[in-house]
Parts: structure tokens; C-alpha cells; sequence
């Protein structure tokens, strides 16, 4: 079967600091036309700071479009042309006041592609040394040390509910455990 969505035109709808929105016409593979609505994001990267006995760093900050205060991993929009793993250093000093000498990339997401076309580069970071965090001026953030167990704790309750910050712990915590990742 073919799954193939042609681009018939394409409608810029909103040109954002963060993010555009486009409205794409479609054709099916079918025939038929369709509509898709399209954010398109630069991408961001994602850090699992991981200190050498096993501790994970965590940034809190409040979430304006799910009036929530939420704990997540570091990350930040990449900025155009910007390598990931530069980026990843950047907000992980920006946002911990950590920096590393050792980045691992482990997973490439896509979180809502559905809608979006966002991609995210997670990396672990290793071999921290502490610093001054100095978070970008529309940032209200802190940032929180945890043992790995803990975080795993507060993904299962439903404390954590950050996709990113899900999948970034999940996945490094299994490497850890099946010996694919060395601290």
C-alpha cells in the first residue's frame, strides 16, 4: 500500500517566535484531498545529566499551557544551523549551571507527529562539574539533583508526565542496566 501524502499547497497560518503553523492541502493516496495543519518547530535537544553516583538532574519550571508546575529534564530549541550536542551543552549549563565533559547520544523523537515536526535529540551527559546556571530571561527555572530510582518512582506515580523527560530517563535508565551506557 502506498501511505504517501502529496503536497498540493501549502498556506502559511501563524508566524511564531517558537513556532509557524501551515495549512497543507493533500492529496491521498487515494485521489482524494485532505487538509493537514503543520507546526513546524526547529527541533530541540534534550539532556539526561547523570552525575557519577548515579544522580540525575532535573529542572522545575511552571507550564503555561497545562497550568502545571513540571519537572522535567533540561533541553531548549536549537537555534538554525546549530549542532544538537552544542545545544545540549548550552541548555544544560543555561538551565542546571552544569556542564559536561562527556555527551551520548541515545534517541531521536518525534513527539507529536501528528501535528508537528519537531524533532528532539536526546543525549546523557557525563563527567559534570557544577557552575552558575544563568537561565534565559522569560525562564523561571530550578534546578533539582535526584537518585535515578527516585526519577523512575516519579514517572511511574504520575508525578513526571513530560514525554521527553519519560522517555530520555526510561530508556537511559535500561541502558545502564543492560551495560550500554557507562557512566
Amino acid at each position: 500500500m502506498n501511505y504517501y501524502e502529496k503536497t498540493t499547497r501549502t498556506e502559511p497560518i501563524h508566524k511564531g517566535f517558537i513556532f509557524d503553523i501551515e495549512r497543507l492541502t493533500i492529496e491521498l493516496p487515494n485521489g482524494k484531498t485532505a487538509y493537514r495543519d503543520v507546526i513546524r518547530h526547529s527541533g530541540a535537544s534534550v539532556v539526561v545529566p547523570i552525575t557519577e553516583d548515579g544522580h540525575v538532574i532535573l529542572v522545575k519550571q511552571y507550564r503555561k499551557p497545562i497550568e502545571e508546575v513540571s519537572l522535567e529534564l533540561p533541553a531548549g530549541k536549537l537555534d538554525e544551523g546549530e549542532d544538537p550536542v552544542r545545544c545540549a551543552a548550552r541548555e544544560l549549563k543555561e538551565e542546571t549551571g552544569y556542564n559536561a565533559d562527556r555527551f551520548i547520544k541515545i534517541l531521536t523523537l518525534y513527539p507529536a507527529p501528528a501535528y508537528s515536526d519537531e524533532v528532539l535529540h536526546v543525549f546523557v551527559a557525563t563527567n559534570l562539574s557544577k557552575g552558575e546556571a544563568s537561565p534565559d530571561e522569560d525562564e523561571v527555572i530550578q534546578a533539582f539533583k535526584y537518585k535515578l530510582d527516585d526519577v523512575i518512582k516519579m514517572i511511574h506515580d504520575g508525578t513526571i508526565k513530560d514525554s521527553k523527560t519519560v522517555s530520555g530517563i526510561l530508556f537511559a535508565d535500561r541502558l545502564l542496566k543492560t551495560g550500554g551506557l557507562k557512566l
